[in-house]
């Protein structure tokens, strides 16, 4: 893979490379059916390639979960390493797609500006809604790509096809917010009109040509790039706050509202219709995290991870196993714990049921996080977190081995895992093997919303409470979850693909909804410093599904933090040796964007390198970062 601020000129030469393959193996006589006077080329329809920009609207690049997301999920110590971190854990590899994802979408968006811009007036006005939400799509795509390198080109990007350059300038990070304001706001104006638009219908993939929640949409960007302003410019990110919250009708108030797409057929067939092929590399969730969420009894983490493998059949196949004298397999105690079981006279153990709050709930363990702890005899001892060899079960010539943790779920983001149930050695096999398109959510009720909660306890002028806010911005973040795992079909997503007797399903309803809400830990209780730690707390849960948005939380606010009751931050490492962006290398002498490129990273300061210098990556930050907590330590507004 290429780095990342090179892939502009690589994507240019890739379809320059494609026209020449159209130019071979074609006879005269073809040529000459095919060939046609340009003047009489008709131009794209907008609305189909407002379909393929949506298609190409892509903050889930499949190379996102091998590799960027990877990095900043362990750095934030939502997972951990399966054999715990050690001394490199904040040095960076390889990178993924993240920083160059605005070009996928930029260049239709393009497009359907040029097709418009051809129309005649009347009729070209009938295009101003879809114009602004081709747009919008851009701006995203724009601010996921800054969020972890700085400037980055937007104005001249995908320009060549009419006359613009091949080499896009840089622009700053700060000039790129306030370009990204000004055009929303125009965008917004946009969907005001009143006049005839075009109907798009579901060639929208997400709204159906709703343009109320395109407008929801384009405050909630609007939103996020608020947040992001707070250590640079905290009284224009509260003005862009309250003229967000002025109006409900801006903000998203129900799960309905939610981006929430399917590609269907109208993707490649492949990784952009159902998602990557690759395993998602993030690692083994945090003991901190399930730790929470379990003892607030939040049902989000139901789906969020994935069960462990001891279920009841499973922990009767290790006693089994026991009973016929392999003194090697053993059952971690903090399972066994949750276990009741009679003992007969030969000593044979039998599992009779789940203690406390029983299933689907003691199904979920993660990993302590913590420095080479796999080392320690504490973690590798009755409570065993490492040595896989004894969660071996051999049963004659059959022999499994089962996982007691929780990873994430991976059919949220894969529409083709097959799922293998766990069963006894000897047991059947099980499996879930059906495809699903998959469904994804980018901006969300609960996103927008607990970003008022965050203003209003700022001090932005809301007509809600931080409270209100809140409340609605958890209780959307759970009926999300529960509604992906469902359109995705995720492993036990209801009961009838549930294996084991016991099983139960991991979707979950209002009721269960509510008696989270009404845990201590979520609810503000009007002390600010408190109220902002569980806002922020809230954020990083809901982010689990977006690692670089749940670490651009992380960055800026410093929760999870050192010494708390909520999640703690475990300080492992000096935070001035932690990351804060990904690192660009020196250009190739021949790259003719080299020169641009040198001149953005010397007007942000930052120093061409690898990922092998973490405190550079550290001290050298992009615009936004500059002045916010280091990592563990809290808000610092």
């Amino acid at each position: 893979m290429k780095q990342n601020m090179i892939k502009f000129k690589t994507l240019a030469l890739g379809l320059c490379t494609a026209c020449v393959a159209l130019t071979t193996g074609c006879s005269e006589n073809e040529y000459a059916k095919i060939n046609t006077d340009p003047s009489t080329i008709g131009e794209g329809n907008p609305i189909f390639l407002f379909t393929q920009e949506q298609v190409q609207y892509q903050p889930f690049d499949y190379l996102l979960w091998y590799y960027d997301g990877a990095y900043t999920s362990k750095l934030v110590q939502a997972y951990s390493p399966s054999t715990s971190f050690n001394d490199l854990y904040n040095k960076l590899a390889e990178l993924g797609g993240v920083g160059s994802q605005l070009i996928y979408v930029k260049r239709y968006e393009n497009d359907i500006k040029a097709a418009i811009a051809k129309m005649p007036a009347d009729k070209a006005a009938q295009y101003s809604h879809l114009s602004a939400m081709a747009n919008a799509l851009s701006v995203y795509m724009g601010l996921f790509d800054t969020d972890l390198f700085g400037s980055r080109p937007y104005s001249e990007t995908a320009q060549a096809k009419y006359g613009g350059t091949l080499t896009p300038n840089y622009e700053s990070q700060e000039k790129l917010f306030e370009q990204w304001l000004t055009e929303l706001n125009a965008d917004l104006a946009k969907l005001k009109e009143t006049n005839t638009q075009i109907s798009v219908g579901d060639n929208d993939l997400a709204y159906g040509g709703d343009a109320k929640k395109w407008v929801k949409f384009i405050n909630g960007i609007k939103l996020k790039i608020a947040a992001r302003l707070l250590h640079q410019d905290k009284a224009k990110a509260l003005k862009i706050a309250e003229e967000v919250g002025a109006d409900d009708a801006n903000v998203m108030q129900a799960i309905t509202d939610d981006y929430v797409y399917n590609k269907g057929t109208g993707g490649d067939g492949g990784n952009n219709t159902y998602g990557t092929d690759n395993s998602v590399n993030l690692g083994t969730c945090s003991k901190n995290v399930i730790d929470f969420m379990r003892r607030n009894k939040d049902p989000r983490m139901l789906v969020m991870f994935t069960k462990n493998d001891f279920n009841s059949e499973v922990i009767q196949a290790f006693f089994d196993a026991q009973a016929r004298g392999d003194n090697n397999c053993a059952i971690p105690k903090y399972i066994l714990d949750q276990v009741n079981y009679t003992t007969d006279g030969s000593g044979h153990k039998h599992f009779t049921s789940w203690k406390g709050d029983g299933e689907p709930w003691v199904r979920y363990q993660g990993l302590p996080i913590g420095m080479t702890i796999s080392e320690k005899a504490e973690y590798t001892g009755d409570n065993n977190y490492f040595v896989t060899t004894r969660w071996k079960v051999t049963d004659g010539d059959k022999s499994k081995t089962y996982s007691p943790l929780s990873y994430f779920n991976e059919e949220l983001v894969r529409g083709r895992v097959d799922y293998t149930f766990p069963t006894a050695p000897k047991g059947k096999v099980v499996q879930d093997t059906e495809d699903n398109p998959l469904y994804e959510m980018t901006i969300s009720t609960a996103e927008m919303n607990l970003y008022l909660a965050e203003f209003k306890l700022l001090g932005a002028n809301l007509p809600h409470s931080a409270a209100d806010y809140f409340k609605t911005g958890v209780e959307a973040s759970a009926k999300a979850y529960s509604r992906l795992a469902t359109l995705n079909k995720i492993p036990y997503y209801d009961k009838a693909h549930c294996n084991d007797k016991l099983d139960e399903p991991v979707t979950y309803n209002d009721a269960a909804i509510a008696t989270m809400m009404a845990k201590a830990d979520y609810q503000l209780t009007g002390n600010v410093t408190s109220d902002l730690e569980k806002v922020y707390i809230q954020m990083y849960l809901h982010f689990f599904y977006q690692p670089l948005e749940q670490f651009v939380t992380v960055r800026r606010s410093g929760v999870p933090k050192v010494g708390s009751s909520l999640i703690p931050w475990v300080a492992m490492k000096p935070s001035t040796e932690l990351p804060r962006r990904f690192y660009i290398a020196q250009p190739d002498p021949a790259d003719k964007m080299r020169a641009i490129i040198e001149a953005a990273m010397t007007q942000q300061g930052f120093t061409f390198t690898d990922g092998q210098k973490p405190e550079l990556l550290n001290s050298e930050r992009v615009w936004y970062d500059k002045g916010a907590p280091n990592f563990g330590e809290g808000p610092n507004y």
